[in-house]
């Protein structure tokens, strides 16, 4: 006597009868989560039908799958553009006055990363604007080296 969940069975060609209510049981020795199990006495064959639920369980992990890389990706894109005072300087860029900045360590949490160090702050790209001049660069690199990587 088999005892599957509706999906094991669908995987030999089989669909739980119309009623069937099965027994809800702890999946695995770990009690992390419970399934509904059906006896081999309350499934019926029928391969188009099973066939038509694995295509349709499938379809649904690619969903999931595809909007989980587009979330990773989009994160991707956001971390590329937090940077430290002084990467913002070399690249030409002088972070605004009013610009949010995050510690290192909290981005590591927030994406799960290592990329950051701990100690440095960081602001995304929005909170940056390219110098009028020279000059006005000149006095953010100045006042970087007496200030230091604080955002106070």
């Amino acid at each position: 006597m088999e005892i599957l969940t509706a999906l094991q069975w669908a995987k030999k060609g089989f669909i739980p009868n119309e009623g069937a209510k099965g027994t809800k049981q702890w999946t695995n020795c770990f009690y992390s989560a419970k399934a509904v199990y059906f006896k081999d006495s309350e499934v019926h064959e029928d391969k188009d039908t099973a066939k038509a639920i694995l295509f349709a369980k499938r379809k649904e992990y690619r969903d999931v799958a595809k909007k989980r890389e587009e979330k990773r990706i989009k994160n991707a894109v956001y971390r590329e553009k937090m940077k430290t005072q002084w990467q913002w300087l070399q690249e030409g860029r002088i972070p605004n006055d009013n610009a949010r900045w995050e510690v290192g360590e909290e981005l590591n949490k927030i994406f799960c990363t290592c990329a950051y160090g701990s100690n440095y702050c960081y602001c995304h790209e929005r909170y940056t604007h390219e110098p009028k001049n020279d000059e006005e660069m000149q006095k953010a690199i100045f006042d970087f080296h007496k200030n230091g990587n604080s955002w106070v």
